[in-house]
Order: structure tokens, then sequence, then C-alpha cells
């Protein structure tokens, strides 16, 4: 059956859908695709001064890096010199993010269109309606879960509902000013600032940082409660059952001769014979949730599960459990509350999974297009062997703070092959797409910038390379590197 969805106009729209032969279209809520969703189905934190508080400590439990039977993808393995190109993209195939985007898209998805191959350094686009999201459960039922589980927590298990605010007040590491002299050499002439974790974050081997956000993706002002605030994800890495799933890391970059941050843990409530509780964020296989990447987007946490979709956590639903003091222990029992020793724990609210007509990608990274109109998420795939991961755009509705949704589903605006291989991070600022890649130059990566039928120009980019955020007011690209002793948080100047 044919589909429409909203134009540049509410006329374009009524002459599409007049076109296509559809009744019942109107502006705002137009057809698409069905929504049959596949698939329904360091040292642990504490408070500032509580026991058990390792600060700097190096990791003392879960002892090991024996790898966890990764879902999708993995930290790379280090790849050849990759060969770079001069050429600037072709003005003619550059995107305008200033003029609305047309969603009109009718029939199935056709997936032999979208599964081509690209020249190497050379993106190439994609037609958006191959691929579509669409809510697991409703967002009202997600969120009437979490709520029912904080009534829980603060009721019977002794815990207290948090914001944002008490986190930035409660900041107990102190991050290390500056980057370590070889990445400081390699980004030479590139504006390089950043900062290092404390010993034991930096070393740790059963956590490893993935996603990257910040205060300017969060809010319009690029600050939250007045300060200029970095964000990063962390998986458990580690054999140990259950996982401890994944953290976040908060730090406060406001002075960055003096950086200070704190963990906190992604929890996903669940219910079972008509009682909520919860547990740590993790994959139906009992692997941690990788957390590959994130973008912080008012309240809402948006976190990718690399197989399936998309997850929603709630910092406005975050919660302190009442103890912790037991570093194993999760969830509700006995009349506590306890979140692996964390003094912060932030639910799932929802999950975004590729629909049943929707054409398969993976949710290896994403970034936020924060400029554009609409705002966008943008999605990306990782492979070690070969050049034709896909990005995906998808719509946000600035309004709900949540993806665009038109009929229960949501549909990108546009896609494309990256032309690179090992990108572990993406988005796009001003119509340019960034890629982060891993491993390009011997163990080093290159961060890319391309648009669809023009040639990829490239910077050297650090070891171990991840998610990229962009910093709006300060014009700048940053990353996450996620192997022990070089996991610098690097920021440099957009070109």
């Amino acid at each position: 059956m044919a589909m429409c969805r909203d134009g540049r106009t509410f006329y374009a729209a009524l002459v599409l859908c007049a076109f296509a032969g559809v009744v019942g279209c109107n502006s705002g809520n137009l057809s698409g695709h069905g929504v049959d969703v596949r698939d329904v189905g360091g040292l642990e934190d504490s408070s500032a001064l509580d026991a058990g508080d390792g600060g700097d400590a190096r990791g003392v439990e879960d002892a090991g890096d024996s790898d966890g039977g990764f879902d999708g993808d993995e930290a790379d393995a280090d790849g050849g010199e990759m060969p770079d190109t001069a050429d600037g993209p072709d003005a003619a195939d550059a995107p305008d993010v200033s003029e609305e985007p047309v969603w009109a898209c009718e029939g199935e998805p056709n997936c032999e269109a979208v599964d081509v191959s690209t020249t190497l350094g050379q993106m190439r686009g994609l037609d958006g309606c191959a691929f579509e999201l669409a809510l697991e459960e409703p967002m009202e039922d997600g969120e009437a879960l979490a709520d029912r589980l904080l009534a829980r927590v603060t009721g019977e298990a002794g815990g207290q509902t948090r914001t944002m605010v008490d986190v930035l007040g409660a900041l107990n590491r102190q991050g290390r000013a500056g980057l370590r002299s070889s990445f400081a050499t390699r980004l030479s002439g590139l504006g390089a600032v950043g900062f290092r974790w404390n010993a034991g974050d930096d070393d740790v081997s059963y956590w490893y940082p993935q996603g990257i956000s910040g205060s300017s993706d969060a809010e319009a002002s690029g600050l939250v409660e007045g300060r200029r605030v970095i964000m990063t994800s962390w998986y458990h890495k580690t054999e140990a059952r259950p996982t401890k799933g994944a953290r976040l890391s908060v730090a406060d970059i406001s002075d960055l001769s003096d950086v200070r941050y704190r963990h906190l843990l992604l929890v996903d409530p669940v219910e079972a014979g008509g009682e909520v509780n919860y547990t740590s964020a993790s994959y139906d296989s009992g692997n941690a949730l990788h957390a590959g990447g994130i973008v912080w987007w008012g309240s809402y946490l948006y976190v990718v599960d690399t197989m399936k979709g998309i997850r929603v956590y709630d910092l406005g639903r975050m919660f302190r459990p009442s103890h912790t003091d037991d570093t194993s222990a999760i969830g509700i029992r006995g009349g506590r509350s306890d979140a692996h020793g964390y003094l912060f724990a932030v639910p799932r609210i929802a999950r975004y999974r590729l629909t049943s007509e929707s054409c398969p990608v993976r949710f290896s990274f994403v970034g936020l297009d924060r400029q554009s109109e609409p705002p966008a998420l943008v999605t990306g795939e990782y492979f070690s062997d070969h050049a034709q991961a896909k990005m995906v755009v998808w719509p946000l509705d600035a309004a709900t703070g949540l993806l665009e949704t038109r009929q229960g589903s949501t549909v990108a605006s546009r896609g494309l092959v990256i032309g690179q291989t090992r990108a572990q991070g993406g988005t796009r600022v001003g119509g340019d797409f960034y890629v982060s890649s891993s491993s390009q130059d011997g163990s080093n990566g290159r961060l890319y910038k391309g648009r669809p039928g023009g040639r990829n120009t490239s910077v050297n980019w650090v070891y171990g390379a991840e998610d990229l955020y962009y910093e709006r007011a300060h014009d700048r690209i940053w990353t996450t590197a996620e192997h022990p002793g070089a996991r610098d948080v690097v920021g440099i100047e957009r070109f």
C-alpha cells in the first residue's frame, strides 16, 4: 500500500496523498510503514564520603579482562594505514539541512537499493525510506513502569529521587588536566584540549568507555545548571554474571584545569508477578549493554542497542538507592535498594526497535545534529573489514524530545554509505557528516568529514577513538578513547 508522510508544507502533503490515492492523510499524522515491531520482547561508585568509594583506586574486583561475549561491535583490532583524500565535498550533492525534508515514502522499502557499495573515501547517499523505528511499547507504559519503580524505591526500599542538580553537587572524582604527550603530539595543530580520568578509571580493565555527549546536546544554551558538562558511557567488559551493565560519567569541564566527575548506573525496570524491580542494563543474552553511543537531549538519554535500535533512559527519573555498601547487589530486596554501589541510578523508559518492514541496519553509535530543522539523531554501523557501513538520520520532535512519530513509527529522513572502515562514531554539523574511525593509521584513528557524492577529507585522530560529540559554543568535536592506560577525553577545533 502506498504511504504518505508530512512534506514541506501541508499543501505538498495533500498533493502527495492525492497522487498516491491514500485516504485519511492529514498534516502531522500521515501514513507510514506498518508498525509491527520485531523482538518485543575503576572501583564501583558510592557517595562522596560513603564507605567503599575507591576514588583513585585501581580495579580490585571482577579481576581479569576476559571478553563477555560482545554483541556486535567489539573494540577493534589494529588496522593498516588507510589512504587519505584531499578533495573536498561536491557542493552539488550537499544536503540542504535548513530545508525541512520530505517524508513521502511509497510502497515497501527496497532493501536491495540500499544494499550498495561505494569507493573507499567517498560517501554515497541512500533513501531514508528504507529505515524505520517504532516504540516497542507505548511511551506512557514505559513511563508508568518507571514511576511505579520510583514509588517502590522511595517507599519500602528507602531510596530517594534525585536530579542532575544533585549529581553536579556530588562530583567525587578528580580528573587530570591536559592530554598525554602521545595524544598531544598526534593532534598538534588541531587546537586539541581535554582531560584524563583519574588513574584508577584510566587503567581499569573491566570498564570500557564508549559513548560521549554533553551539555551542548542537552540544552539549547549549551550549559546544564550553568556548567559545561561532558557525559560518557562505559560498558562492563567481563564474564562475571550478572553483569553490571553500563554506567555514565558526568564531568564538569567548565574549567579544564580542574575537572571533577562522577559515575552513575543505567538500570532497566522489570516486572514479575505484578511487582516492579530493576536490573543492570543488558541484552537479552545477559551480556552488558555495549552503550556504543549516547545522546543527552533534555532529560532523555538515547543509548544505542547494537542489533535492535535505540533505548531511552530518563535523567528526570533518576534515584538514589538506599545502600551503596554492596557492589555486587542490584535491585530491591529485604526493604533495601542497591545499584552495585553507585549513588545514582538512571532508569530506562522506552525502546525503539526496527520495524518488521525496515531494512536491516546496526546501531553502533549515535550523534546529534541540533542545528538542522528538525533536529536529528545520526546513527551508524561499525564494520572492521569493509567500508560499506551505513549512517542513518532520524528526525526528532523538539517539542517532545522524542523521535518524530507519524502514525506510530519514525522513518529516517536520509541514509548514506560511510565509505570508511572501523567507524566508531559519527554526527552531522551544517550538512557535513563527521566519522570517527579507529585503527586507520596503524593503531591510531582518523577523523573524517564528507558529504554524499564528495570525497572525504580527514585529520589525525586518537588511539582507541570512539563516539563523537559536537560542542556548538566552542565549535569542537570530542571523542573518548577506550583503551586502558590511554583513555583521554579529547576535543579538537572543527575542520
